[in-house]
């Protein structure tokens, strides 16, 4: 099987560091930075849509900073920094859980993709490498 150039296969190659990543790595890393950025879109569109009042807006900005925490654990850990494995984790961890309560507490269905997509990511990054 031939590729062209520029064109990778298996296991990445950091740009900056010269160190091999693993598939699992990426796949954790993109879904954590994908849950938080359409997650933090969604937080100030669905609040907007509801109205702008002192609860909203309380909502809006911790939810946005839990985001970013997110988007930064994912790239910490694709980069490969010794704290990015323990924030996605943590960050897929509490996703699963703020999901779970969607579902008891609001019966809100659109919450399951993620907490599946958090529960993919979190499979990722705990799987021991194949080693």
């Amino acid at each position: 099987m031939t590729t062209s150039p520029g064109t990778t296969t298996g296991i990445t190659t950091g740009i900056t560091t010269g160190r091999r990543r693993r598939p699992a790595t990426v796949i954790a890393s993109v879904l954590v930075a994908l849950i938080a950025a359409v997650g933090g879109y969604g937080a100030i569109y669905f609040t907007g849509l509801e109205g702008w009042d002192g609860i909203g807006v309380s909502f809006v900005v911790a939810y946005e900073f839990l985001s970013l925490i997110g988007l930064l654990a994912a790239i910490a850990h694709l980069r490969g920094h010794r704290l990015g494995r323990p924030a996605v984790i943590l960050y897929a961890t509490w996703i699963i859980y703020f999901t779970l309560y969607k579902l008891i507490a609001f019966q809100e269905l659109q919450a399951i993709p993620f907490g599946v997509l958090a529960a993919i990511a979190l499979a990722c990054v705990i799987r021991p490498p194949a080693r």
